[in-house]
């Protein structure tokens, strides 16, 4: 289906920011080029043509991680996991709460979420039921997560809106599972990040990609959780990647690999990334909701 205008504000008014390849697996790049619009009026980014069958994370995972096994995601995914989690539990505590991670792939958070919460709970594709089933309660459909009627004090759902296709539907049908005094965190993209602010079409052309149908910052999250009536409880950056992958990043203008310099020591790389982070144009936002 092609976006003829945008999902959120339904404006018609756009731009085309991108006209090129984008990324469509590991290290591979669509045969031919791929339109992407941008919202005049509420900034949303969002792909020309919606790709449906990516939502399946057995298919994603092996075209972006490589492989979709329990053993390929602990190990691409684990120390990125990990580093949400830590970064999350400094504004919200998980002790004695019921918690649902939606998107949890083998379940690294919820593992760790089991040792102090009163329940946990996830929710993803089939490939993961049996895994994550021997410690926690396991679902492969929001709809039939719904029909449980369980209702969550905390609800995750990190990096996963950007993969949807009707975003509204989607958060919906995760307030149905929330209690009434529960709250939904996030972890979201931005696109207006120092990293495009800087290199532009030098990281566009490795970020954009196939799997991702909407590209958010801070007007766009705004306008979508007030239109679903969801209270912001809080909303900072989450900077991601250290300040000598970013500054090597922009000396290379190739995508960073695993080794780069330390141009700065770890107290200069935590004042640089603090100040990204506070004024919003970090990697990523947390954003914490409530009903």
């Amino acid at each position: 289906m092609h976006t003829k205008s945008c999902p959120l504000c339904r404006s018609k008014k756009k731009t085309l920011i991108w006209f090129d390849k984008i990324r469509s697996g590991k290290n591979k790049w669509t045969k031919n080029k791929v339109k992407i619009f941008r919202c005049s009026k509420c900034q949303l980014g969002y792909l020309n043509k919606f790709r449906y069958n990516l939502k399946d994370n057995k298919l994603f995972r092996k075209l972006f991680d490589g492989s979709a096994t329990i053993r390929k995601f602990h190990e691409f995914n684990k120390p990125r996991e990990l580093k949400k989690l830590k970064f999350i539990e400094k504004f919200i505590s998980f002790k004695n709460k019921k918690v649902l991670e939606s998107n949890c792939g083998a379940g690294v958070i919820i593992d760790i979420l089991k040792r102090k919460s009163k329940l946990t709970c996830g929710l993803d594709s089939y490939i993961y039921k049996d895994h994550v089933k021997k410690k926690h309660i396991f679902f492969t459909s929001i709809d039939d997560l719904n029909k449980s009627n369980l209702k969550f004090d905390i609800i995750l759902s990190l990096a996963e809106i950007e993969h949807q296709t009707n975003v509204y539907e989607f958060v919906k049908k995760l307030k149905l599972s929330l209690s009434n005094k529960g709250k939904i965190i996030f972890r979201i993209p931005n696109y207006d990040n120092i990293y495009r602010l800087f290199l532009n079409k030098h990281f566009l052309m490795h970020d954009f990609r196939e799997s991702h149908n909407y590209y958010f910052n801070e007007k766009s999250l705004d306008f979508l959780f007030k239109e679903l009536n969801l209270k912001i409880i809080k909303k900072v950056g989450f900077q991601e990647y250290p300040i000598n992958h970013f500054l090597h990043f922009c000396k290379t203008k190739t995508r960073v690999k695993t080794k780069y310099p330390n141009y700065l020591n770890e107290k200069q790389d935590l004042i640089v990334k603090g100040n990204i982070e506070d004024n919003m144009l970090s990697t990523s936002f947390l954003y914490i909701v409530s009903r």
